[in-house]
């Protein structure tokens, strides 16, 4: 359920857990709320998503947050309505031939499985559109069955890539496969 765009980019939405969240675009304050927000994210589901066994990365990855370059990328927060408290986020970075972009996302693992990461993924690929790219893809480790199974729900096809990885990619142009 959403109210969608109030024209400042935010939508407001209803997870199918019932939280109430604000999606946007990342703003350079964000930095403030994502250490937080990393020490809501287990081990394990930082592995999944760095594909390494990471803790002390956070500092760099808050700074990427306050230098944003929104030529080439794009970063949507979702928010707890009420608190402003950061719940999940996802990355668009555009490759070189710009019709193509990365998407890589996170979510407190308490609320995995909630719909936050669903409606952060229709996000990113409403944006890919309407910034006309030909193909949205992330890589993710094969053992990550909760994020293939979604994306897979998403429309994005699979490619065995090796290293225990999975290139799941989603065309946005009708003419490709």
């Amino acid at each position: 359920m959403a109210d969608k765009d109030t024209g400042s980019g935010e939508s407001h939405e209803v997870t199918r857990g019932g939280e109430h969240i604000v999606i946007r675009r990342a703003k350079p304050e964000d930095k403030a709320l994502y250490l937080d927000f990393l020490r809501d994210v287990s081990a394990e589901d930082l592995r999944l998503r760095f594909f390494a066994h990471i803790r002390e990365l956070a500092a760099a990855e808050a700074d990427k947050l306050g230098h944003l370059d929104y030529s080439h990328e794009m970063v949507f927060v979702a928010l707890e309505e009420h608190t402003g408290e950061m719940l999940g986020l996802v990355r668009l970075k555009d490759e070189l031939d710009e019709q193509t972009a990365e998407f890589a996302i996170l979510v407190r693992s308490r609320l995995k499985g909630h719909g936050v990461g669903w409606l952060l993924m229709q996000r990113v690929i409403d944006y890919a559109k309407e910034k006309d790219l030909r193909r949205v893809y992330g890589d993710v480790l094969a053992e990550n069955a909760s994020m293939l199974q979604m994306t897979a729900e998403l429309g994005f096809h699979e490619e065995d890539i090796g290293a225990g990885l999975r290139r799941v990619v989603l065309n946005l142009k009708n003419d490709e496969r």
